[in-house]
């Protein structure tokens, strides 16, 4: 290889790094740029002193330790934090929530 041609590559390689670099940091805790979906089916929020259970049809994931959540059970749009609620894939035992939404008087 020539000197020229060496020289090149090692730019072109550092350019490179330094794009991917600023992508990353310009994307910042979000996360979106490597594709991370999870799925989450139950969400247990506090309401009123109390755990209640709702069964997810949808969520989204914010910059800041929030969440938003639009129920299946009871068609309630939500927007809670990580202090006062929990997502869950599996349904949770009994003993994480005080009832489920929708059964309030059972």
């Amino acid at each position: 290889m020539k000197n020229g041609t060496l020289k090149k590559a090692i730019y072109c390689t550092l350019a490179a790094g330094l794009m991917l670099g600023a992508t990353f940091a310009f994307t910042g805790c979000n996360k979106d740029i490597t594709d991370l979906h999870y799925e989450f089916e139950y969400a247990v929020i506090e309401e009123n002193g109390q755990d209640v259970l709702h069964k997810v049809k949808s969520w989204k994931d914010s910059d800041s330790e929030s969440f938003t959540i639009t129920t299946d059970c009871c068609d309630n749009y939500i927007w809670s934090s990580a202090n006062r609620g929990n997502l869950y894939k599996n349904k949770p035992a009994r003993s994480a929530y005080d009832f489920e939404c929708g059964h309030e008087n059972e």
